[in-house]
């Protein structure tokens, strides 16, 4: 990688961290020129201009986002345990700078039309990755769906969505029974147990006949 491209991902790489801390509306080019290390002129040495930055930053995040959920289930053979990952992931512990931007943008798509496209894809990538898994885990007995696939796939990506609302108010942040409701509304749908070995009730703990 050559120093100028090196530059240019590190200025990725703030912008977003502003715009995670400060929102669209509050990011600039000094800001970002700080966090980087460098002078405002080197920004724009890099860049056409501040917007084209923080355009080419979010979709940047947004790429990366998709490629991270997509890699957190490569590799693993049970369609259950693919979709609790994909479910898990959905429903993070804490809230990075890369799920700030993207609450950020969605906050003021009215006004910034030039995001649409990429937050259409963003949602279209999620669903498109659900009802892969579920697809998968259909041919493979796993699961039974009582719906529409990608209407199911279409849902689990809004809870998602929904209840990661939260992340951005602390105070009523309740990420276990979130998960836990997003985990039910799946094995509903799919008419499948995503309980672990753990979770596994044993046969003492049978209801009653």
């Amino acid at each position: 990688m050559s120093k100028s491209q090196q530059r240019k991902r590190d200025l990725l790489s703030a912008a977003t961290h502003v715009i995670g801390a400060h929102g669209i509306s509050g990011a600039n080019i000094r800001a970002v020129a700080e966090q980087a290390g460098i002078s405002t002129g080197s920004v724009l040495y890099h860049f056409e201009s501040f917007d084209k930055l923080v355009i080419e930053a979010v979709k940047n995040v947004l790429d990366e986002f998709s490629t991270r959920r997509r890699q957190l289930i490569d590799g693993i053979a049970d369609p259950r345990e693919r979709l609790r990952r994909m479910i898990t992931s959905g429903i993070p512990e804490l809230i990075s700078d890369d799920l700030r931007v993207i609450y950020e943008v969605a906050a003021v798509l009215r006004d910034k039309p030039e995001y649409r496209a990429s937050m259409t894809l963003l949602a279209e990538r999620q669903v498109g990755l659900y009802q892969v898994v579920i697809e998968v885990g259909v041919a493979l007995g796993a699961f039974r769906p009582r719906g529409d696939v990608e209407g199911i796939a279409t849902n689990l990506v809004a809870l998602e969505d929904g209840y990661g609302l939260y992340l951005l108010d602390p105070d009523n942040w309740q990420r276990e029974r979130y998960l836990a409701n997003l985990i039910q509304y799946a094995q509903i749908a799919l008419d499948c147990d995503l309980s672990t070995n753990d979770e596994t009730p044993s046969d003492t703990d049978e209801e009653p006949q």
